[in-house]
């Protein structure tokens, strides 16, 4: 049964096959991204307590792959199912047990933490519907999209938030159980 509400929930967040619709593209995955970072504070706690400046000059510096992206963004949509299901506890847990898993690898720099902070925040909002954005045509990158469109006057493709997922009895089951399986999985590590 987890393994059914895995794929079920992780749906939104998925390479479609190329000719397939739904899951979210490679573009869809940059350009949360790109609006992630905007979420991102000037000033976050030290390990003192105390707030430091984040320096957002350079925003390579944040920039995480895009497999490790949509991981992040899986993670936001069992979060979000999780919000919508009036499961406030779970959602906590399922953003926790994400962290822990991306702190265990010990890879990410601070602003690649960052990032993977802010990302999750964007899509769960996303995801319950209380966000969108826009992306401009034909643009490689996600910092020169605004630049591009203007240049080329084509109007920008909005991607509004598809309508938060229902929740019967049965898929708050579900849900629990995903989430339930993913904390268990940050424990084991």
């Amino acid at each position: 049964m987890t393994t059914v509400a895995a794929e079920e929930l992780n749906q939104r967040s998925k390479q479609p096959a190329t000719g397939q619709n739904g899951g979210l593209s490679e573009r869809g995955v940059r350009n949360m991204v790109y609006y992630a970072f905007s979420l991102i504070p000037d000033e976050v706690k030290g390990p003192d307590g105390k707030m430091v400046p984040v320096d957002k000059a350079d925003p390579n510096k944040f920039v995480i792959p895009e497999d490790d992206a949509r991981r992040v963004i899986r993670a936001a949509t069992r979060s979000a199912y999780a919000d919508v299901c009036g499961l406030p506890n779970l959602a906590q847990a399922n953003y926790e047990a994400m962290l822990t898993k991306e702190k265990a690898q010990q890879s990410w720099s601070r602003e690649q933490l960052l990032m993977i902070e802010a990302l999750h925040l964007f899509a769960v909002s996303f995801f319950t519907g209380n966000a969108s954005f826009s992306t401009e045509p034909d643009s490689d990158s996600a910092e020169g999209e605004g630049a591009a469109a203007q240049a080329s006057g084509e109007p920008s493709e909005v991607h509004k938030a598809p309508p938060p997922p229902k929740c019967p009895p049965e898929q708050r089951q579900r849900v629990e159980s995903a989430i339930n399986a993913y904390v268990a999985s940050a424990g084991a590590q």
